[in-house]
């Protein structure tokens, strides 16, 4: 059995997750700042996004893969209860495994959500998504049924 699909799937995955989770923070927070009336050019807003996507990601990338790592795992059990939802079932475990590791870290943290960008609700919701899409990244790729 090779395990090269499935290796190559959750980093593929992982990835995805901490450039979208990144760019997602970036923009919500930037988002808060002209709230406050703080002009932020376009250009800036391009180089927060690419300073945050390369500052953020060993961190980022550690800790929600731990959280995408446990979840997928669990979803290989559950994907055999419904075969034809395979897709559906990582979408929901990359979700829940974004979610679940940011209120442990909230959590952890006394109460303060350490990735400002997920301490609204739209931010939270975003990074959510941003795990559902890892999800259904490594569900697509990791497929046996396709041709490799």
């Amino acid at each position: 059995m090779s395990y090269v699909r499935p290796i190559g799937s959750f980093f593929a995955a992982v990835i995805v997750a901490i450039i979208l989770g990144s760019i997602a923070s970036t923009h919500f927070v930037l988002g808060a700042l002209s709230d406050l009336g703080t002009d932020i050019s376009f250009s800036d807003r391009l180089a927060m996004t690419l300073q945050d996507i390369v500052g953020i990601a060993p961190l980022y990338g550690a800790i929600i893969g731990t959280g995408l790592l446990v979840a997928f795992v669990a979803a290989i059990f559950v994907s055999k209860l419904a075969p034809n939802l395979r897709w559906f079932v990582y979408l929901v475990a990359g979700g829940a495994a974004v979610g679940v590791t940011l209120i442990t870290l909230q959590t952890a943290f006394g109460g303060i959500m350490p990735i400002s960008g997920a301490r609204s609700t739209g931010g939270f919701l975003a990074q959510i998504a941003v795990g559902a899409i890892a999800g259904y990244v490594f569900a697509t790729l990791s497929n046996k049924s396709q041709s490799a």
